[in-house]
C-alpha cells in the first residue's frame, strides 16, 4: 500500500442538450478540442503514469441519469474503469462548483489527501500526477496548485509588473501567481480551512484574490504548463497541444 496521499479528482461535467458538439458555443476552442478528448486525454494520462495508482476520479455530472446516458462520457463509466459517478442538480456553474466542493470534502478520506476540483476542458501533458508528487513532498510551502501556465499573464500589459517567486523540484519550475480558474489542487484540511471563502459567491479570480491578500495563501503553477484550459490565445505556451490532442484517445 502506497504511502503517498491519495490524489481524488472530481471532474465537474454537464450535458448541455442544446449544443452536444460544443457544449459552449460562447468560447473560442481550438480546432483540435472536444470534451471526449479531454476526457479520454485524463484517463490516458492517469492510466500511464507510474503514480495513476494512487489516484480516484469521480465524475460529478449536472444532470440527470438518462442525461448521463445519453452522454459521450457514459461508456467509459464501467465496473471495471473505477470510475465514481455523483449526480447532481446544480442547473449553474457556481452552484456545481460549491457542491462539487461539498461532494470532495466528505468523500475524500484524510486530511492530507488532495483535491483536484476540476472542469471538463483542460487537456494535460504526460507525467503530471508524478510531478503534482514531486511538488508535494518538496520542501516548500504552498497551499493552491493550478497546473495551467495562463497566457494571459504574457500578454496582458496589465501583468507588466507581475513578481513571482520561482521554485524548482527535480523536474520542473513553479511560480507563485496571483489567481487562476476553477481548476485547480489543494489538501482536504485546506479546503476544510477556506470553504467559506469559496462558499462566498464570488468568482475564481476574486476568490483567489482575497484567499491570498486576506488569508497570505500561495498559489502556484507551473512553468511550462502541466495542463490548459482549452480557449484559443489562452493556451498554456510553449507547448504543442495539439500534438498531445491528438495522441489522447483510448
Amino acid at each position: 500500500m502506497s504511502s503517498r496521499p491519495q490524489l481524488n479528482i472530481f471532474y465537474r461535467h454537464v450535458h448541455i442538450k442544446a449544443d452536444k458538439l460544443s457544449r459552449d458555443p460562447n468560447k473560442n476552442r481550438p480546432n483540435w478540442f472536444s470534451h471526449e478528448i479531454c476526457f479520454s486525454n485524463l484517463l490516458k494520462t492517469i492510466k500511464d503514469d507510474p503514480l495513476g495508482n494512487n489516484v480516484k476520479l469521480t465524475i460529478v455530472y449536472d444532470g440527470t441519469l438518462n442525461d448521463f446516458r445519453e452522454d459521450f462520457i457514459f461508456k467509459y463509466v464501467t465496473p471495471e474503469s473505477e470510475i465514481n459517478l455523483q449526480l447532481i442538480d446544480a442547473k449553474s456553474d457556481l452552484n456545481s462548483f460549491l457542491i462539487t466542493l461539498h461532494v470532495a470534502s466528505q468523500v475524500t478520506k484524510y486530511d492530507q489527501d488532495l483535491i483536484y476540483i476540476l472542469e471538463n476542458d483542460y487537456l494535460h501533458k504526460p507525467g503530471w500526477i508524478s510531478k503534482i508528487y514531486e511538488l508535494y513532498e518538496h520542501q516548500e510551502r504552498f497551499d493552491y496548485v493550478s497546473l495551467y501556465d495562463h497566457n494571459d499573464k504574457y500578454i496582458y500589459q496589465a501583468y507588466d509588473n507581475l513578481s513571482s517567486k520561482i521554485i524548482t523540484t527535480p523536474s520542473q519550475h513553479w511560480r507563485t501567481t496571483p489567481s487562476t480558474c476553477a481548476s485547480f489542487i489543494l489538501t482536504k484540511n485546506k479546503l476544510i480551512k477556506d470553504i467559506d471563502v469559496f462558499a462566498s459567491g464570488l468568482t475564481d479570480y476574486y476568490f483567489f484574490n482575497k484567499l491570498i491578500i486576506e488569508r497570505s495563501r500561495i498559489l502556484l503553477t507551473p512553468v511550462p504548463g502541466l495542463a490548459t484550459h482549452s480557449m484559443e490565445g489562452y493556451l498554456s505556451p510553449v507547448i504543442n497541444w495539439l500534438e498531445i490532442a491528438k495522441n489522447s484517445m483510448m
